[in-house]
């Protein structure tokens, strides 16, 4: 797993201080809307920036759900990846799932003790390693950086393309409502440049050169959904763009979606069903097949 730069956890802790901003007003509060919601909310999230200690990636015994969808023209990606982390220390496993090929499915799993972590690997996987399962040494970056994860990685890349924006233009907040449950909706436009930038979704260059200067313009509309803790339930980016004589549709959530046990995670197999790898330079070759496997 790529560590991922530091700035990201700036960005989470804005996210997540802002909802529990948002999230402390009394229960039938209007909410406001238009030109004073982006006032509301704005004065609320620079507030926030300034708040480093609070990020998505440090809620405990958590479970979750990503996806991904991506078109351009007749190509397109469709993914999830379902997560949970639990306990003290922590164990974590992450399920990655391809809906366009059922083939293409890698578990990573970290338990709580021990010096190495684990993966699973699905049938396109399977010239890796002479065993299902492969162990190696633990990522040190998945350990201190929470964005390293791939469990909250699209979290962190929506997040940090929201802030970016933000930062940029704060005409981008377009509305918050109240929800029933004392809930909180915030919606905001995120020019379709700045999911590119951020790498919400990594496009190859055959893709990315197509996408037309006006096309970066193109808004893509984004939820974000409080608890009436304040704590965050889902994010959302959803946009369908046209140009250049191309088309591209795109939707990535990111929920929280229940309270995580030991039952979530996976029980080990017999030694003689798992490859070891010994050390730093047999994972980074792993990573590196595993990357042309994956084409990125």
């Amino acid at each position: 797993m790529n560590k991922r730069p530091t700035t990201i956890l700036c960005v989470l802790s804005a996210v997540l201080a802002l909802t529990t901003a948002c999230g402390q007003g009394r229960a039938g509060t209007a909410v406001p809307k238009g030109d004073d919601a982006a006032t509301y909310v704005g004065t609320k999230f620079e507030t926030a920036m300034n708040k480093l200690q609070d990020t998505i990636g440090q809620q405990r015994d958590v479970t979750s759900e990503s996806g991904a969808y991506f078109r351009f023209d007749e190509k397109y990606i469709r993914s999830t990846i379902s997560s949970a982390r639990t306990g003290s220390p922590e164990g974590r496993v992450s399920r990655q799932r391809s809906q366009k090929n059922p083939d293409d499915s890698i578990d990573w799993y970290t338990p709580a003790d021990g010096t190495v972590e684990y993966v699973y690997l699905g049938p396109v996987y399977k010239s890796l390693a002479p065993t299902p399962w492969v162990s190696m040494p633990k990522s040190e970056a998945g350990l201190a950086i929470p964005c390293a994860w791939v469990g909250i990685i699209t979290a962190c890349k929506m997040a940090d393309a929201i802030a970016v924006s933000y930062n940029a233009d704060k005409k981008i907040v377009k509305g918050a409502k109240s929800l029933p449950e004392n809930r909180i909706e915030l919606t905001a436009d995120i020019p379709f440049g700045k999911f590119m930038e951020r790498r919400v979704e990594i496009l190859p260059p055959t893709i990315s050169g197509a996408v037309t200067a006006e096309m970066k313009k193109a808004p893509v509309r984004t939820t974000v959904s409080l608890n009436s803790d304040g704590t965050l339930n889902q994010i959302v980016m959803d946009a369908k763009i046209e140009g250049g004589g191309h088309k591209i549709e795109l939707r990535y959530d990111f929920r929280f979606t229940g309270k995580a046990s030991a039952q979530d995670l996976p029980k080990l197999p017999d030694a003689s069903q798992i490859t070891v790898l010994p050390d730093k330079a047999a994972k980074d070759d792993f990573n590196r097949r595993f990357s042309e496997l994956k084409g990125v």
